[in-house]
């Protein structure tokens, strides 16, 4: 596997550990919850997607999609679905980012709207990554030479991941932490 096929692969792996987290602080806006959401978390949550997902993965993989398409794959109305996704994705992120930055500042921002906003863009992260690794991944695998990739690897240029690096950001080291502990305290 190539170092951009890897690391594409190890960021959805990353980004559903993250969602999950996502997913648990926001079911803190339910009426029936007796637990309070952590803005913080959620905060660098969405500053990490913005920074890292939408900036170099969306992009990474659009090179990637632009490249089958030029092959002509059959599978190029869903790719032409995720390039578009891409572009929700990166809006919704963004809307949802505004939405959490306002109850921060102590705005009145509806809980019911936190919690349908983000459900629904969770959903569509996870159904955007499930047809990326079921159908456009192994495609992948198939379709290109390793001079391909070696091309596509000099056109993306490998950026470490934020979050997830052995050596993750300063501001991201609460997230990361939050996250293992979440996940620990779910297998016990």
């Amino acid at each position: 596997m190539h170092t951009v096929q890897r690391q594409l692969h190890t960021d959805h792996y990353h980004l559903q550990r993250l969602l999950n987290c996502l997913s648990h602080e926001i079911e803190c806006y339910e009426y029936n919850s007796h637990e309070n959401a952590d803005l913080t978390v959620i905060l660098s949550a969405l500053d990490y997607v913005h920074d890292y997902p939408d900036k170099w993965h969306h992009p990474a993989e659009d090179v990637i999609f632009s490249k089958l398409e030029q092959k002509g794959v059959k599978e190029c109305p869903l790719i032409e679905q995720l390039k578009s996704e891409h572009r929700q994705i990166i809006q919704a992120t963004h809307t949802i980012y505004e939405l959490f930055n306002m109850a921060a500042e102590d705005c009145i921002v509806p809980a019911n709207q936190l919690l349908e906003t983000t459900r629904h863009y969770i959903a569509l992260q996870k159904q955007h990554i499930h047809k990326e690794n079921e159908y456009i991944y192994p495609l992948m695998n198939k379709v290109f030479s390793d001079q391909e990739w070696d091309a596509i690897e000099k056109a993306v240029k490998i950026r470490n991941d934020p979050l997830f690096a052995h050596q993750s950001k300063k501001e991201y080291e609460l997230l990361y932490h939050y996250i293992f502990d979440l996940e620990a305290h779910k297998n016990h």
